[in-house]
């Protein structure tokens, strides 16, 4: 009789401990749910703006290239902003590829060159890539920030080369005047 209330006791005792511990499960898996959900919109609104800003970067860097297309330069000067006009009016998909995965650039990049020719995209390469050796590191980084920091310097460069030009192009004038 008393090993059957020891046994009832411990069996009461065990399904207790494991019913509180079950709770105590139970509210943690809640918590995570929770907090999963949190996360996911977080996740969602964080995509959102991350494309909105893609969109905006890349809105401004064609406006930035309009303007430099717009402006009198060389035939040199001319193909070139061609061939960078090919890059960011792929803006966008270049910078998702490589926001999802690092060492996307190079790949990303050529994909879009090619669907105008190949032949572009070694233009590219040597014309624009090779010259600078800033350049060149942004490039060799084949990675997101490498990515928005080459768009960035390369209408630098061609901002400030096209303003040299004509600051030049502005004294050699006065001079012969």
């Amino acid at each position: 009789m008393i090993a059957v209330l020891l046994i009832t006791a411990l069996f009461v005792f065990i399904s207790i401990y494991f019913f509180l511990r079950a709770e105590k499960l139970q509210h943690t898996i809640l918590s995570l749910k929770r907090e999963t959900v949190k996360a996911q919109q977080e996740n969602k609104i964080l995509s959102k703006s991350m494309g909105l800003m893609a969109s905006n970067i890349e809105d401004f860097s064609k406006n930035r290239l309009e303007a430099l297309l717009n402006k009198k330069k060389d035939q040199e000067t001319s193909d070139e902003l061609a061939l960078i006009k090919i890059l960011i009016d792929n803006y966008a998909i270049i910078f998702k590829e490589c926001l999802i995965k690092k060492g996307k650039l190079h790949s990303m990049t050529k994909k879009c060159f090619s669907a105008q020719s190949n032949d572009e995209y070694k233009g590219f390469f040597d014309k624009i890539i090779k010259k600078n050796s800033k350049i060149q590191r942004l490039w060799s980084s084949n990675n997101f920030i490498g990515f928005v920091c080459l768009v960035e310097a390369l209408l630098v460069q061609y901002e400030s080369k096209l303003q040299s030009n004509a600051v030049m192009d502005e004294s050699t004038t006065t001079t012969s005047n």
